[in-house]
């Protein structure tokens, strides 16, 4: 397949060529049947008691509403430590993790993260994030609604602060065909409306659609600027793998916060967990600067790679990449782009 020539007037088309492909790769989506659990309880640990505060569920938009969920979980630490604060450990390196140690520390608590893998080897790296709250479940009551959107809006308010800052935050639009239907991110304040268009500025689209601005976050340099920042605060982070609760019972900290998202199905009795996996493509970088999304079909033009998605495949908790749904991915873009 030969590289598409820019077209005057339209956006760049993407190089989607064999030549291009960097790597097949696969993530689980952490995801929870009622969606997020934020809350306390007291958890007997090889004979000790320990306050464990619940943060997990996230699904497929851990990114997007770290940080909301970061300040909840602050306050339940809050309430269940009094008005000291103590050490507290954090389990899980992810972003949940680190975004709930950061949140932590600027409290004035001492934490120490424990996770067996931080940043690079964590589902958080895997792909690029559109700030945008899918592949979760919004909540089954009014309470639990108004809970998320106000998770949301303080997520919101966090990322629009590291827009242009060094995080790898950028606002670039985002071009869906006509068929796609946004309507329930729309409706939750995830994302402004859409703006219909006509024709879809590609080469080779013949199709109406729409367009919206969206925050953009480059997962590799925002992770890693995260943990940074965890550091540098005074946090400490700590390789180690929980096999079982009772293994809690050797940590100093009275408080711990559980970020382990799907090993808490086994950890702690959470039936209601389950992995979605993801396939992805990563391509050699490009500089395109917008957006594909058709729900889980989409490009993002990540700094480091052009990754084209995907797959929401629940309750699949193998994460070995498939060669066939790959080739599917790729071919859809390709369809999608008018390449041969």
């Amino acid at each position: 397949m030969s590289a598409p020539s820019a077209v005057p007037g339209l956006l760049p088309t993407p190089d989607l060529s064999d030549e291009k492909i960097v790597r097949f790769v696969a993530g689980l989506r952490p995801c929870r049947h009622g969606g997020l659990r934020l809350e306390a309880e007291r958890v007997e640990a090889g004979g000790r008691a320990k306050r464990v505060v619940h943060n997990y569920g996230q699904g497929g938009c851990g990114i997007t509403i770290a940080p909301g969920c970061a300040h909840a979980a602050a306050d339940l630490v809050r309430e269940a430590m009094g008005a000291e604060a103590g050490p507290v450990a954090v389990l899980g390196g992810g972003v949940v993790g680190l975004m709930t140690a950061r949140e932590l520390l600027s409290r004035g608590h001492e934490v120490t993260v424990y996770a067996e893998r931080f940043v690079e080897g964590t589902t958080s790296a895997l792909a690029g994030a559109l700030w945008l709250p899918t592949g979760i479940e919004f909540g089954a009551t009014p309470g639990e609604v108004a809970r998320f959107r106000e998770i949301l809006g303080r997520s919101a308010e966090a990322f629009g602060a590291w827009e242009g800052s060094g995080w790898g935050v950028e606002r670039l639009p985002v071009y869906e065909p006509a068929w796609a239907s946004v309507e329930q991110y729309v409706a939750i304040g995830g994302i402004e409306r859409p703006r219909e268009i006509e024709r879809l500025p590609f080469a080779g689209v013949e199709c109406a659609g729409r367009v919206a601005e969206s925050l953009f976050v480059h997962t590799p340099r925002f992770l890693r600027t995260l943990r940074d920042d965890v550091a540098r605060r005074g946090g400490t982070l700590v390789e180690r793998r929980f096999g079982s609760s009772d293994e809690l019972a050797s940590l100093d900290e009275a408080v711990a916060v559980n970020c382990l998202a799907l090993s808490s199905r086994e950890l702690f009795g959470d039936g209601a967990v389950y992995a979605a996996r993801g396939m992805l493509v990563h391509m050699q970088a490009q500089r395109l600067g917008y957006i594909v999304h058709d729900d889980y079909w989409y490009m993002f033009p990540r700094e480091d790679v052009l990754v084209l998605g995907g797959t929401f495949e629940a309750d699949v908790w193998d994460a070995t990449p498939s060669e066939e749904m790959a080739q599917q991915i790729l071919a859809r873009h390709r369809a999608f782009f008018g390449l041969a």
